[in-house]
């Protein structure tokens, strides 16, 4: 089959049943670029596809719901490239499922404790200020062991800066 990498199974086999974290970054990252690469032809889709039924309609001049019927049919076209837009990352994050299917139940399983070592080393959320924001609250920008200990470096400057400037409220 000829098909983009990213829905590609990689030519390693993963061994066992546990996945390293860096495989396990890896993949996630083919997985984020293949939900955002099937959000473009679903928005357009979406878009065109209504934009095609309004240019082949004729127009009654009769207002609908007050307004010029033009308007509602651009408010409609809008409407249908927004659904393809948000349709885009389901369908993207189903096809990456169907074509690595041996991956899956790893990856879930490190999505998993992921975003259970998240919950746990994220900083409290009552000592984000506007001077003091909290650093990707969920951990999407993580892409590698490296970023991963940066996120908790920043977070643990958040609970010094944050517990540090406590006392000074009352001065």
């Amino acid at each position: 089959m000829n098909l983009p990498k990213v829905f590609r199974s990689s030519t390693k086999t993963i061994s066992g049943s546990t996945l390293t974290w860096n495989d396990y970054f890896t993949l996630r990252r083919r997985r984020r670029i293949a939900e955002r690469v099937i959000t473009i032809p679903t928005t357009l889709g979406g878009f065109g596809l209504s934009l095609g039924y309004v240019a082949t309609r004729e127009f009654d001049p009769t207002p609908i719901f007050g307004q010029e019927p033009i308007i509602i049919y651009g408010i409609g076209t809008l409407v249908c490239g927004l659904s393809g837009l948000l349709i885009g990352p389901i369908l993207g994050s189903s096809l990456w499922k169907l074509f690595h299917q041996e991956e899956v139940r790893l990856m879930e399983q490190r999505d998993r404790e992921f975003y259970e070592h998240i919950r746990k080393n994220r900083a409290d959320p009552s000592l984000h200020t506007l001077r003091n924001p909290a650093p990707d609250y969920y951990g999407e920008k993580i892409k590698s062991v490296a970023d991963y200990r940066k996120w908790l470096r920043k977070q643990r400057e958040i609970v010094k800066k944050g517990t540090f400037h406590i006392g000074e409220e009352s001065i």
